[in-house]
């Protein structure tokens, strides 16, 4: 499958065995930071990304969110995501994976074909955690499963099932080695696959859209890449943070590098949000 698919299994491998030899340490534990039970706010975001993977075109968003989390014992929603703790046994636990892209219109690899909706991805996904002292400072390796679905806001909303999505990623956060900063940070690194019907979905090109310099092409299911990200969060103030982001991606051996959709096997996404708290739970709770 490639250079960079074995490269990626290895790093992950390596970076299991570390996580093996940090578990056996006989350092004693840190304590475990309580944090509000909830905190709501607004965060304003700005990220440059691409069209889609394997595309040179790139689009720069700016918008504003809201900002909510919620550590509740059976429902949790922060940084990862919304999380569903529905079932737990020693170090695994389970999880709700999202994930999703933004609308791509007028690409000119793909002129004359049909500009792609924004996709949305949910699904089941189960952790095992080498070590965990709250939601700031652990290391686990996931594995989940997404249904993705493609969203025509022009159609009022109208959604279409586009297939299977799959991470196997391992995940890094810390507080502690950038904490006299105030700051503390997140890496992570995985391996993705999909079905046919996703990546028939971006990269397929069905024989009335060939032309001269686009030739017709299906696409199959099986390996889509490998990524890396990494992101740091500063506190300014005690409602005030701001964080920076940035996700490197590399298709090559993926089943469908060879499509004529393909134009670079390398993608950054770089990002920048500043979060501001309005308020916090007065309860405070261990993550």
């Amino acid at each position: 499958m490639g250079n960079m698919k074995r490269t990626g299994m290895a790093l992950i491998a390596c970076l299991l065995a570390t996580g093996e030899g940090i578990c056996e340490t006989a350092a004693p534990a840190p304590a475990v930071e309580k944090l509000p039970l909830y905190e709501y706010g607004i965060i304003g975001l700005v990220a440059t990304i691409p069209h889609y993977r394997g595309s040179d075109e790139y689009e720069t968003y700016a918008f504003p969110l809201p900002y909510f989390v919620y550590r509740g014992e059976v429902v949790k929603a922060d940084r990862d995501g919304v999380r569903g703790i529905f079932w737990k046994y020693k170090n695994f636990e389970t999880d709700i994976s999202l994930s999703g892209n933004p609308p791509s219109e007028n690409d000119e690899a793909r002129e004359g074909m049909p500009d792609l909706d924004a996709m949305g991805e949910l699904g089941p996904a189960l952790n095992y955690y080498f070590y965990r002292y709250g939601e700031r400072n652990n290391l686990y390796f996931q594995a989940n499963l997404r249904g993705a679905f493609a969203i025509d806001f022009d159609s009022g909303l109208d959604m279409s099932y586009e297939g299977v999505n799959s991470t196997l990623a391992l995940i890094f956060n810390d507080s502690d080695l950038l904490k006299d900063y105030r700051a503390r940070f997140h890496v992570s690194g995985g391996l993705q696959f999909a079905d046919d019907r996703l990546h028939s979905y971006f990269y397929e090109v069905a024989p009335r859209y060939a032309t001269p310099g686009r030739r017709q092409y299906e696409a199959e299911g099986g390996y889509s890449g490998f990524y890396l990200a990494g992101s740091v969060v500063k506190d300014l103030t005690a409602k005030l943070s701001v964080s920076g982001y940035a996700r490197w991606m590399n298709i090559d051996g993926a089943v469908f590098e060879d499509s004529p959709l393909v134009e670079t096997t390398n993608n950054v996404i770089v990002g920048a949000l500043v979060i501001w708290k309005f308020g916090e739970s007065e309860t405070l709770v261990e993550p």
